[in-house]
């Protein structure tokens, strides 16, 4: 009875991995309302209960991520892969001729590619946007995708960290509004005000500052006021 049950959990959690990589092919015909309401289900089926802080006032995709996930109250993961699944149905009946099976996962993010390899679009990862400072793709992954942004990739450094050192400024506001610690470190201890600062993005530095970034210090002792390009000094 026990292998029965635990077959029939592992059927559910397949065909919810394979329903969840194909809404990957709705986003565009899709609604904002539309794309949290999933995002909270996704969230409640591979998490559970909502157990997170409110996001920070300024975080407003965030926030509404974050409200959309908490309104499903004690939902069982069960009864919230179901709902993502009849969703997906909904909306595409044939989604399940349609899905490729063994197709790559969308949470599996790729590991920071070291060469100057050109990859095509369908090859790039969230951070390969963020890179890119195509903030349209940012938005589009992170409104559909739970995903950390906080966890230092395999150089220690984090999407945040990235966007302000090619000086994105969107991407960097897209993804402080979709939960992105601005005070995140490195594993030098630098933050994005750190890269901001030293590589002379202005923009970057009085948006960081206006939301509250701190002037930390780095494993070196050093604050980003100390390391800023000497024409971005005063605005510390």
């Amino acid at each position: 009875m026990a292998d029965e049950s635990s077959a029939t959990t592992s059927e559910l959690e397949e065909t919810f991995a394979r329903a969840a990589n194909h809404l990957q092919t709705m986003v565009s015909s899709l609604d904002s309302g539309q794309l949290l309401a999933f995002y909270g289900l996704y969230k409640q089926a591979t998490i559970g209960v909502c157990d997170t802080a409110r996001p920070s006032w300024y975080q407003t995709q965030a926030k509404y991520k974050w409200e959309a996930w908490k309104a499903l109250g004690d939902m069982s993961k069960e009864v919230a892969m179901n709902n993502y699944i009849s969703a997906i149905t909904k909306l595409d009946p044939d989604w399940e001729q349609e899905a490729k099976i063994g197709s790559k996962s969308w949470n599996a993010v790729s590991s920071l590619l070291k060469t100057d390899i050109e990859l095509s679009d369908a090859e790039k990862t969230l951070l390969d946007w963020v890179k890119d400072g195509n903030d349209k793709k940012v938005w589009e992954i992170l409104s559909t995708y739970s995903t950390s942004l906080n966890v230092p990739g395999e150089d220690g450094m984090m999407p945040i960290h990235w966007a302000a050192d090619r000086g994105h400024l969107p991407t960097i506001k897209c993804l402080i509004e979709n939960g992105a610690n601005v005070d995140a470190q490195d594993e030098s201890g630098q933050t994005a005000l750190h890269y901001a600062a030293s590589c002379g993005h202005a923009d970057v530095v009085k948006y960081l500052l206006s939301i509250g970034a701190k002037l930390l210090q780095d494993n070196d002792g050093f604050t980003p006021k100390d390391i800023a390009d000497k024409d971005l000094i005063a605005m510390f």
